[in-house]
Protein backbone atom coordinates (compact mmCIF):
# COMPACT_ATOMS: atom_id res chain seq x y z
CA UNK A 1 0.00 0.00 0.00
CA UNK A 2 2.81 2.44 0.91
CA UNK A 3 4.48 1.74 -2.44
CA UNK A 4 1.23 2.44 -4.27
CA UNK A 5 0.77 5.71 -2.38
CA UNK A 6 4.35 6.72 -3.12
CA UNK A 7 3.91 5.84 -6.80
CA UNK A 8 0.70 7.86 -6.91
CA UNK A 9 2.43 10.86 -5.36
CA UNK A 10 5.34 10.63 -7.81
CA UNK A 11 2.97 10.43 -10.76
CA UNK A 12 0.89 13.31 -9.42
CA UNK A 13 3.96 15.53 -9.01
CA UNK A 14 5.28 14.57 -12.44
CA UNK A 15 1.88 15.16 -14.00
CA UNK A 16 1.61 18.55 -12.34
CA UNK A 17 5.07 19.54 -13.56
CA UNK A 18 4.27 18.46 -17.11
CA UNK A 19 0.93 20.29 -17.03
CA UNK A 20 2.61 23.44 -15.70
CA UNK A 21 5.23 23.30 -18.44
CA UNK A 22 2.63 22.61 -21.12
CA UNK A 23 0.23 25.38 -20.19
CA UNK A 24 2.90 27.97 -19.28
CA UNK A 25 4.82 27.50 -22.53
CA UNK A 26 2.94 29.99 -24.69
CA UNK A 27 5.58 29.71 -27.38
CA UNK A 28 4.18 26.38 -28.52
CA UNK A 29 1.20 28.29 -29.93
CA UNK A 30 3.37 30.53 -32.12
CA UNK A 31 3.05 29.58 -35.77
CA UNK A 32 5.92 28.94 -38.16
CA UNK A 33 7.17 32.12 -39.85
CA UNK A 34 6.12 33.06 -43.38
CA UNK A 35 8.28 35.27 -45.55
CA UNK A 36 6.00 36.19 -48.44
CA UNK A 37 2.78 38.18 -48.85
CA UNK A 38 3.74 40.53 -46.03
CA UNK A 39 1.42 43.45 -45.35
CA UNK A 40 4.20 46.04 -45.35
CA UNK A 41 6.41 46.82 -48.32
CA UNK A 42 9.92 48.15 -48.71
CA UNK A 43 11.14 50.65 -51.28
CA UNK A 44 14.80 51.53 -50.90
CA UNK A 45 15.16 52.46 -47.25
CA UNK A 46 11.45 53.10 -46.74
CA UNK A 47 9.30 50.62 -44.83
CA UNK A 48 5.76 51.43 -45.92
CA UNK A 49 2.69 50.53 -43.89
CA UNK A 50 -0.80 51.35 -45.11
CA UNK A 51 -2.40 50.63 -41.73
CA UNK A 52 -1.76 50.51 -38.01
CA UNK A 53 -0.30 53.05 -38.48
CA UNK A 54 -0.53 54.34 -42.03
CA UNK A 55 3.01 55.68 -42.00
CA UNK A 56 6.40 55.21 -43.59
CA UNK A 57 9.54 54.49 -41.62
CA UNK A 58 12.50 55.99 -43.48
CA UNK A 59 15.93 54.72 -42.42
CA UNK A 60 19.34 56.24 -42.89
CA UNK A 61 21.33 54.82 -45.87
CA UNK A 62 23.75 53.24 -43.39
CA UNK A 63 21.04 50.63 -42.78
CA UNK A 64 19.80 48.02 -45.24
CA UNK A 65 16.70 45.90 -45.19
CA UNK A 66 17.44 42.16 -44.91
CA UNK A 67 13.84 40.95 -45.00
CA UNK A 68 10.78 40.33 -42.91
CA UNK A 69 8.50 37.61 -41.63
CA UNK A 70 5.03 37.14 -40.24
CA UNK A 71 3.52 34.71 -37.73
CA UNK A 72 0.83 34.40 -35.09
CA UNK A 73 2.50 35.15 -31.77
CA UNK A 74 1.43 32.83 -28.92
CA UNK A 75 -1.68 32.01 -30.97
CA UNK A 76 -3.25 35.37 -30.11
CA UNK A 77 -1.52 38.19 -32.04
CA UNK A 78 -0.93 38.78 -35.73
CA UNK A 79 2.74 39.79 -35.95
CA UNK A 80 4.95 41.10 -38.74
CA UNK A 81 8.66 41.81 -38.27
CA UNK A 82 11.17 43.65 -40.47
CA UNK A 83 14.91 44.14 -39.96
CA UNK A 84 17.28 46.88 -41.04
CA UNK A 85 20.94 46.31 -40.20
CA UNK A 86 24.11 48.33 -40.05
CA UNK A 87 27.22 46.17 -40.32
CA UNK A 88 30.95 46.48 -39.79
CA UNK A 89 33.56 46.02 -42.51
CA UNK A 90 33.64 42.29 -41.73
CA UNK A 91 29.82 42.02 -41.91
CA UNK A 92 29.14 41.81 -38.18
CA UNK A 93 26.14 43.54 -36.67
CA UNK A 94 26.99 47.05 -35.53
CA UNK A 95 23.39 47.99 -34.94
CA UNK A 96 19.97 46.73 -35.95
CA UNK A 97 16.44 48.04 -36.17
CA UNK A 98 13.86 45.37 -35.38
CA UNK A 99 10.44 46.65 -36.42
CA UNK A 100 7.34 44.82 -35.25
CA UNK A 101 3.70 45.42 -36.16
CA UNK A 102 1.43 43.52 -33.80
CA UNK A 103 -2.34 43.26 -33.31
CA UNK A 104 -4.47 40.94 -31.23
CA UNK A 105 -6.68 38.66 -33.28
CA UNK A 106 -10.42 39.42 -33.51
CA UNK A 107 -12.26 38.14 -30.49
CA UNK A 108 -9.27 38.45 -28.15
CA UNK A 109 -9.79 40.84 -25.25
CA UNK A 110 -6.14 41.46 -24.34
CA UNK A 111 -4.74 45.00 -24.44
CA UNK A 112 -1.25 46.49 -24.46
CA UNK A 113 -0.16 48.61 -21.51
CA UNK A 114 3.13 50.50 -21.37
CA UNK A 115 2.11 53.19 -18.90
CA UNK A 116 4.99 52.23 -16.60
CA UNK A 117 7.60 52.82 -19.32
CA UNK A 118 9.88 55.54 -17.90
CA UNK A 119 10.49 57.56 -21.05
CA UNK A 120 8.62 59.03 -24.02
CA UNK A 121 9.85 59.94 -27.49
CA UNK A 122 8.27 61.69 -30.45
CA UNK A 123 9.04 60.62 -34.00
CA UNK A 124 7.13 62.61 -36.58
CA UNK A 125 3.53 62.89 -35.40
CA UNK A 126 3.77 59.83 -33.18
CA UNK A 127 4.50 59.57 -29.47
CA UNK A 128 6.20 56.38 -28.30
CA UNK A 129 6.58 54.72 -24.91
CA UNK A 130 10.29 54.06 -24.38
CA UNK A 131 12.33 51.60 -22.32
CA UNK A 132 16.13 51.29 -22.42
CA UNK A 133 18.69 48.89 -21.03
CA UNK A 134 22.22 47.56 -21.38
CA UNK A 135 22.11 43.88 -22.34
CA UNK A 136 24.64 41.07 -22.29
CA UNK A 137 23.75 38.52 -24.95
CA UNK A 138 24.89 34.94 -24.49
CA UNK A 139 24.25 32.99 -27.71
CA UNK A 140 24.64 29.70 -25.83
CA UNK A 141 22.01 30.43 -23.23
CA UNK A 142 18.96 28.22 -23.54
CA UNK A 143 15.86 30.32 -24.19
CA UNK A 144 12.23 29.52 -24.71
CA UNK A 145 11.16 29.19 -28.29
CA UNK A 146 8.21 30.94 -29.87
CA UNK A 147 8.60 34.39 -28.30
CA UNK A 148 8.89 37.41 -30.57
CA UNK A 149 12.51 37.75 -29.45
CA UNK A 150 13.22 34.12 -30.31
CA UNK A 151 11.63 34.60 -33.73
CA UNK A 152 13.74 37.72 -34.32
CA UNK A 153 16.99 35.99 -33.33
CA UNK A 154 16.08 33.02 -35.49
CA UNK A 155 15.52 35.30 -38.48
CA UNK A 156 18.80 37.15 -37.96
CA UNK A 157 20.64 33.83 -37.61
CA UNK A 158 19.14 32.67 -40.91
CA UNK A 159 20.83 35.69 -42.50
CA UNK A 160 24.16 34.91 -40.82
CA UNK A 161 23.92 37.44 -38.00
CA UNK A 162 24.14 37.21 -34.23
CA UNK A 163 23.45 39.99 -31.76
CA UNK A 164 26.49 41.76 -30.26
CA UNK A 165 27.69 40.34 -26.94
CA UNK A 166 27.09 43.65 -25.16
CA UNK A 167 24.62 46.16 -26.51
CA UNK A 168 22.50 49.19 -25.72
CA UNK A 169 18.81 48.53 -26.19
CA UNK A 170 15.83 50.81 -26.72
CA UNK A 171 12.23 49.72 -27.20
CA UNK A 172 9.79 52.28 -28.59
CA UNK A 173 6.09 51.42 -28.72
CA UNK A 174 3.26 53.33 -30.37
CA UNK A 175 -0.31 52.22 -29.70
CA UNK A 176 -2.11 52.81 -32.96
CA UNK A 177 -5.65 53.42 -31.69
CA UNK A 178 -7.74 53.77 -28.56
CA UNK A 179 -8.47 50.05 -28.37
CA UNK A 180 -4.86 49.47 -27.20
CA UNK A 181 -4.94 46.20 -29.12
CA UNK A 182 -2.54 47.22 -31.89
CA UNK A 183 1.03 48.44 -31.68
CA UNK A 184 4.06 49.46 -33.66
CA UNK A 185 7.21 48.43 -31.82
CA UNK A 186 10.64 49.69 -32.81
CA UNK A 187 13.62 48.06 -31.12
CA UNK A 188 17.03 49.60 -31.73
CA UNK A 189 20.14 47.67 -30.69
CA UNK A 190 23.66 49.09 -30.82
CA UNK A 191 26.96 47.38 -30.06
CA UNK A 192 28.72 48.74 -26.95
CA UNK A 193 32.16 47.48 -28.02
CA UNK A 194 33.06 50.64 -30.00
CA UNK A 195 32.50 52.60 -26.78
CA UNK A 196 34.97 50.42 -24.91
CA UNK A 197 32.29 49.38 -22.42
CA UNK A 198 30.75 46.09 -21.38
CA UNK A 199 27.42 45.34 -19.79
CA UNK A 200 29.25 44.03 -16.71
CA UNK A 201 30.89 47.41 -16.21
CA UNK A 202 27.55 49.18 -16.56
CA UNK A 203 25.94 46.78 -14.09
CA UNK A 204 28.37 48.03 -11.47
CA UNK A 205 26.88 51.49 -11.83
CA UNK A 206 23.52 52.84 -10.80
CA UNK A 207 21.07 53.05 -13.71
CA UNK A 208 20.99 56.77 -12.91
CA UNK A 209 24.75 57.12 -13.22
CA UNK A 210 26.18 59.85 -15.39
CA UNK A 211 27.89 57.30 -17.63
CA UNK A 212 24.69 55.39 -18.38
CA UNK A 213 22.72 58.59 -18.92
CA UNK A 214 25.24 59.68 -21.56
CA UNK A 215 25.13 56.28 -23.32
CA UNK A 216 21.35 56.11 -23.12
CA UNK A 217 20.92 59.61 -24.53
CA UNK A 218 23.41 58.95 -27.34
CA UNK A 219 21.53 55.76 -28.22
CA UNK A 220 18.20 57.60 -28.34
CA UNK A 221 19.74 60.47 -30.28
CA UNK A 222 20.95 58.02 -32.90
CA UNK A 223 17.38 56.86 -33.42
CA UNK A 224 16.34 60.43 -34.10
CA UNK A 225 19.31 60.83 -36.46
CA UNK A 226 18.72 57.63 -38.46
CA UNK A 227 14.95 57.15 -38.52
CA UNK A 228 12.07 59.34 -39.66
CA UNK A 229 8.43 58.33 -39.19
CA UNK A 230 6.37 60.03 -41.88
CA UNK A 231 2.64 60.39 -42.20
CA UNK A 232 1.69 59.38 -45.72
CA UNK A 233 0.69 62.91 -46.59
CA UNK A 234 4.33 63.87 -45.93
CA UNK A 235 5.97 60.75 -47.35
CA UNK A 236 7.35 62.50 -50.41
Amino acid sequence: MKKLILLFLVLAVAGGAIAHWYFSDRGRFTTAPEFTNLSRTVSGNDLISEHDPAATLRFDPAFRHIGGQKFILYGVADTEQHFFVETTSDNKLKSVYWIQYEAYLPGKTYTYNYDDSPLRAVLGDYQFYVDTDAVKFDPNRKRRQGSDGAMARQFLASKGYSLPHDFAYARLVYLTDESRQKELMIIFIGDLLPLGLSTAELEDMSTNSAVWRVIEQAHLDRIHDTLNVLAHSARN
